[in-house]
């Protein structure tokens, strides 16, 4: 199952539910959840704010860390 199924399914809701709450068609919902088509990384981070978490997690399958992070070297 794809994690963006499997969030959608945690919140109960359609594919039909979630396209609209993020305002795209169902048709381009549906192909990504079934990675079928990639989405921009403007839609990945509003996806990754939809269903409460990282793009990294949602997308990679592993959070992303920031560059920035001086704690890591």
């Amino acid at each position: 199952m794809s994690k963006l199924k499997h969030y959608r399914k945690q919140l109960n809701q359609t594919q039909q539910e979630v396209a609209n709450n993020l305002g795209i068609s169902i048709s381009t919902y549906a192909q990504a959840e079934q990675g079928r088509k990639g989405v921009s990384d403007k839609m990945k981070i509003q996806m990754a704010k939809y269903f409460n978490t990282t793009v990294g997690i949602l997308f990679f399958g592993d959070p992303i860390t920031n560059s920035n992070d001086k704690t890591k070297n």
